[in-house]
């Protein structure tokens, strides 16, 4: 039988230390609740394998290992919206969430999902949370979600909040989805100019080239200039190539630490146009994610707690930071934002006006609704806009090409006739 190391605090508040013997972590938690003790942590000792059952363990995880294998499961955060999805329904159907996942983890068709299923319902089994069974399988569950998780869980209203997570992780995905449609044309009349350009260079024209130089003809200017960027592109632009790539590598290595991640953030947000579309989001995200956990009974600074660890821009996040310290020092709410300088003033109004009122979330949810509505203006205008610029670019250069090729065709014809 397994082995359990605790720390737990007794009635008087004293730490006490020992271990304990139990089938799972569940019935050792029930066997210190029985003892009186609250438990602190609670962990199986990594004990050494003894006779059979030793030897009947080390094959049971061997198999289990090659089972793993085979399967070639793949736990990502791709699986987060069709899973989340899955649950609440069977939340609203009056299901507890242990036995979801215990269903879930039977009737799941994607090996993905049901392996997933699976180790959560493994965890709630051993007397974990579903929050902290979604903070070990963070690989799928980011912070923001684990945090709304836990504020259901302490309010009662799990169901309530996954519908609400739900809803926005969808927004998102329909803004991931637009932005891709908006990018997915421009690409692919990037990529044919290209791949016709490099057709006239290095197929056509060299070809021309030798019938004029046969002919004693010259080149013209234009298609000169043309012939001259071809051969500059092959003998030094695997140099350029080589610069870029180490240069994004370097960017992305800096990036990955925790000043870089800021800095480039902040700088992003500089950007002009894009920059005012990515402060957007966050601040979509932002009052999608404060409006659900006050509307559900979560104090405010534990809530800005939860929605600075939801912000994916580090640099909003740190200002979300100074949020939380200064309206625990007793500063305003819409003060406080003011001071980040990332809010208009008709949102701070809205602060403001529900900050008197005594309830900030219907304001909150109107400019969830106001933010939407400007990033889906803000996709289309950068649509149109995106597609008008990558069809002058285009026309420009394989205009250009054209120019250079007709030219060499018209003084090949002229040599030919002289």
């Amino acid at each position: 039988m397994p082995i359990f190391k605790y720390n737990a605090r007794d009635a008087g508040g004293a730490s006490v230390r020992g271990e304990l013997e139990a089938a799972n972590r569940k019935l050792a938690l029930q066997k210190l609740g029985a003892r009186k003790l609250k438990p602190v942590s609670v962990a199986e000792a990594s004990t050494g394998a003894k006779g059979g059952h030793g030897s009947s363990f080390k094959l049971k995880s061997f198999l289990t290992q090659k089972v793993s294998l085979k399967s070639k499961v793949t736990l990502n955060r791709k699986l987060a919206l069709p899973f989340l999805s899955a649950l609440k329904e069977l939340l609203a159907c009056g299901i507890q969430a242990g036995d979801g996942l215990q269903l879930m983890s039977q009737r799941l068709n994607d090996p993905s999902q049901k392996h997933l299923a699976s180790k959560l319902w493994e965890d709630v089994r051993q007397g974990y949370s579903l929050s902290e069974a979604f903070h070990n399988n963070s690989s799928v569950f980011d912070e923001s979600m684990v945090s709304l998780v836990e504020a259901g869980e302490a309010t009662g209203s799990l169901t309530n909040v996954l519908s609400r997570l739900v809803s926005n992780m969808e927004a998102s995905k329909q803004i991931k989805s637009k932005l891709v449609s908006a990018l997915a044309y421009p690409i692919f009349l990037i990529f044919i100019a290209f791949c016709l350009v490099l057709m006239f260079l290095f197929f056509l024209m060299p070809r021309i080239q030798n019938l004029l130089d046969s002919l004693g003809g010259d080149l013209p200017v234009s298609t000169q200039i043309l012939i001259g960027a071809a051969e500059w592109s092959i003998a030094y632009g695997w140099i350029v190539v080589l610069g870029l790539v180490i240069g994004i590598s370097l960017l992305i290595s800096w990036r990955k630490t925790p000043k870089g991640r800021s800095s480039f953030d902040a700088f992003t947000l500089r950007i002009p146009f894009l920059g005012n579309f990515l402060r957007d989001l966050q601040i979509l995200r932002l009052t999608q994610v404060l409006s659900l956990l006050l509307e559900n009974g979560i104090t405010m600074v534990q809530s800005l707690t939860m929605v600075e660890r939801s912000m994916t821009n580090f640099a909003m996040r740190d200002s979300m930071n100074e949020v939380k310290n200064k309206v625990t020092e007793g500063a305003s709410l819409s003060g406080s934002f003011k001071a980040t300088g990332y809010f208009d003033g008709m949102t701070l109004d809205i602060f403001t006006v529900g900050e008197n009122t005594g309830n900030v979330v219907p304001g909150l949810k109107q400019m969830v609704a106001q933010y939407g509505n400007r990033i889906d203006a803000a996709i289309k205008a950068f649509l149109g806009v995106i597609s008008v610029v990558v069809l002058i670019m285009v026309f420009l250069f394989v205009g250009l090409v054209a120019i250079g090729v007709l030219s060499a065709v018209f003084q090949m014809s002229s040599s030919l006739s002289g």
